[in-house]
């Protein structure tokens, strides 16, 4: 059975709170406790220091009025108060006990009292008593003087803790209940915000499972300015990348079947017709010419493959020299001299100096102008312009790659880096490749630690500028 995260982490919360709730009320009930019983000893030495010189004055006396005088004052204290008293002289005889007139039973607890307060005026005791009236008892034990007689008795004066634990279990009860309603209105308020939690964590968690099927158009539907919300967005763009990248793979597969095919359909298709005689022997050469740039072709293809694969793999390994960049721009476009003639376009190179040399790996520099020009020729309209302008900025090298045309739209140049990726998706214009030239560059760059930029304005011009480290030379 799965477990639900929230749950235990609500139970948790509950259990911590509910033991921090019994430790701090346990504290708590202690300090009050304690607070208790000093009160009592507090009363019950106030009530006995009034008592004193009724004491002290009869404690010659057992008949008489006096004595009566004495023993009424006694039991109105004791009966005020609910106090037991004992009076005992310091030889442990009894003078005067509340439970009636029968002492004999008091005297071990008199010689108690006695061995307990010593030579000191006033002590306070608890549990003295307990054996005598059968609970936990407080006590309190003072000392009275008769100068006159030369004589001094004890007052023990004895209070049994259910009267005092009355209060504090009324106490007790008040702290129980409110601690039962906080934690009711804690588990309440832990249960709705979980809520606020489990609701789109269940959201994305359904979302996250149709992603494993295969089904990248369910979203995550959940907005706000959480974390939750930032999870959510994180995820639905996740979604839209794989949804891209799907799209791009079942392209990829697609064009390079295509790719493969028309070279290999032409290929086989003139050397069967050279083989078989259906093509004369004048016309061999002129076929043979096809087939070679079939095979070129698709080389160029595998080779775009291996590089991804390099890249992907982070087996690309950089060569850097110092070498002329301007040097190698122009050689590149001498590449394409055939396609630039045949769309007319104008070449505008331009460039602070006559040689700007650059350290970098020559090879891999040299393949990104490749694509860069090669994706400028074919995408530029007829009669249009290429410039190339190379310059020093901020100690690095600048290199422009600008061509005239229909450009690219803003919505797609977030995507021009990606594998596989066709701004054309009708292949209107872009009748060769697979969308791994400007891949290529990026990991080019990128691995040289520059930086690669594109400016596209529709239906006016396209400009990569690319950096590189200028040479010491």
């Amino acid at each position: 059975m799965r477990k639900s995260v929230m749950k235990s982490m609500i139970l948790c919360s509950l259990t911590v709170m509910f033991v921090s709730f019994l430790i701090v009320t346990g504290i708590f009930l202690y300090n009050i406790r304690d607070d208790l019983m000093k009160d009592t000893y507090k009363e019950m030495d106030v009530n006995i220091d009034k008592v004193k010189p009724v004491v002290s004055v009869s404690m010659d006396y057992s008949t008489g009025k006096m004595f009566d005088f004495f023993d009424i004052s006694m039991h109105q204290l004791t009966d005020a108060h609910k106090y037991n008293i004992i009076i005992c002289s310091t030889d442990g005889e009894i003078i005067w006990g509340s439970g009636g007139n029968n002492h004999s039973h008091l005297k071990p607890y008199a010689e108690k009292a006695i061995i307990s307060i010593g030579n000191k005026e006033k002590i306070h005791v608890s549990k003295l008593m307990n054996g005598l009236y059968g609970t936990e008892t407080l006590t309190s034990v003072h000392k009275v003087y008769n100068y006159t007689y030369e004589k001094s008795c004890l007052i023990i004066c004895t209070v049994c803790a259910p009267s005092i634990m009355s209060h504090f279990v009324g106490i007790l009860s008040e702290v129980m209940l409110m601690e039962l309603i906080a934690l009711a209105f804690t588990a309440l308020f832990l249960f709705l915000f979980s809520k606020n939690i489990t609701t789109p964590l269940k959201k994305i968690n359904n979302a996250v499972g149709e992603f494993t099927k295969g089904n990248f158009d369910k979203r995550v539907e959940y907005s706000s300015h959480n974390e939750l919300g930032e999870l959510a967005d994180n995820i639905n763009m996740m979604a839209s990348s794989i949804q891209n990248l799907e799209k791009m793979r079942i392209g990829f597969v697609s064009d390079v079947s295509h790719e493969l095919r028309t070279p290999m359909t032409t290929i086989s298709g003139f050397v069967e017709g050279m083989l078989d005689g259906t093509i004369p022997d004048k016309d061999k050469q002129k076929y043979l010419g096809i087939v070679l740039t079939e095979t070129k072709r698709l080389s160029r293809l595998v080779n775009d493959l291996l590089d991804v694969s390099r890249f992907d793999e982070g087996k690309q390994v950089l060569k850097k020299t110092d070498f002329d960049v301007c040097e190698l721009a122009k050689i590149v476009i001498l590449k394409f001299e055939r396609e630039i003639n045949a769309k007319k376009l104008d070449i505008v190179f331009e460039s602070d100096n006559d040689e700007t040399f650059v350290n970098a790996d020559k090879d891999n520099i040299t393949r990104v102008l490749i694509n860069l020009i090669h994706n400028a020729v074919k995408f530029s309209n007829k009669n249009g312009y290429i410039k190339i302008r190379i310059y020093e900025s901020n100690e690095k090298c600048n290199v422009e790659i600008e061509n005239s045309g229909s450009g690219i739209s803003e919505e797609k140049l977030d995507f021009i880096w990606e594998r596989f990726y066709k701004t054309d998706d009708s292949r209107s214009s872009d009748k060769s490749g697979v969308g791994l030239g400007l891949y290529i560059v990026k990991r080019i760059i990128d691995a040289h630690n520059e930086k690669i930029k594109v400016i596209s304005i529709p239906d006016n011009y396209t400009r990569f500028t690319f950096t590189l480290d200028c040479s010491c030379i």
